[in-house]
């Protein structure tokens, strides 16, 4: 009697066993990756600086310039697409335009190529003030929030992760990312340099060393 109890013990433990591995511990939740769980959203975002038109100079002035060359060298960085000069139209327009004309100039002069830069105007009326609008668009990466503690019990007691697990690195991804716009397409490859290829080419051909001599300057670093 005792051995068909045990053996009835057995198969009824077993079943118990195969009967939980048929329960939801694992599911399609516990089959996405931290990249799924956790998703990195990409979204453009127009970045503007405003600039007053002044009708008592025909120049800009100094912290102007230097406005407009801290905003080319985030353009050169973050920027993508046209970078747009919107000036005024219609009433007292002519100071407008005049000081459009010396953007262009400071932001080509900043390093941003006449191809990039473009125009378009807006209406003004009445004593409204003439102002200058300088603008361009970037992306910028957002993870998931971080901070989900419901059912952490639970998951504990089923041996799966936590729904935090991956999320600061997820963050920490979309803070690092030099250039979001790179999770949407891959960033353009410059030409590479023939004449250096052929420079070295040519340098192997006749013998020469094609890589740095680096046994003179540990020598160097030595002395």
């Amino acid at each position: 009697m005792s051995k068909r109890f045990s053996h009835m013990a057995v198969v009824s433990v077993l079943a118990l066993g195969v009967a939980g591995c048929a329960t939801g511990f694992n599911g399609p939740e516990q089959a996405l990756t931290v990249a799924e769980a956790h998703p990195i959203s990409v979204d453009s975002q127009v970045v503007t600086l405003t600039i007053d038109a002044d009708a008592t100079t025909t120049d800009l002035s100094d912290r102007d310039k230097a406005r407009l060359r801290a905003f080319a060298n985030a353009y050169l960085v973050n920027g993508h697409g046209p970078l747009t000069i919107t000036a005024p139209s219609g009433y007292a327009d002519a100071d407008g335009h005049e000081a459009a004309a010396d953007i262009r100039q400071a932001l080509n002069d900043a390093g941003v190529s006449w191809q990039t830069l473009s125009g378009a105007t807006y209406r003004t009326g009445g004593d409204a003030g003439d102002r200058l609008i300088v603008s361009y668009t970037r992306y910028v990466a957002t993870a998931s929030e971080c901070g989900v503690w419901t059912g952490v019990r639970a998951r504990d007691y089923r041996n799966v992760r936590t729904p935090n697990y991956g999320c600061a690195t997820q963050n920490n991804i979309a803070a690092m990312l030099s250039d979001p716009h790179d999770l949407i397409a891959p960033a353009a490859v410059s030409p590479r340099d023939a004449m250096s290829t052929t420079r070295a080419i040519d340098a192997y051909r006749a013998g020469e060393t094609t890589s740095s001599d680096t046994e003179n300057i540990e020598a160097e670093i030595a002395d």
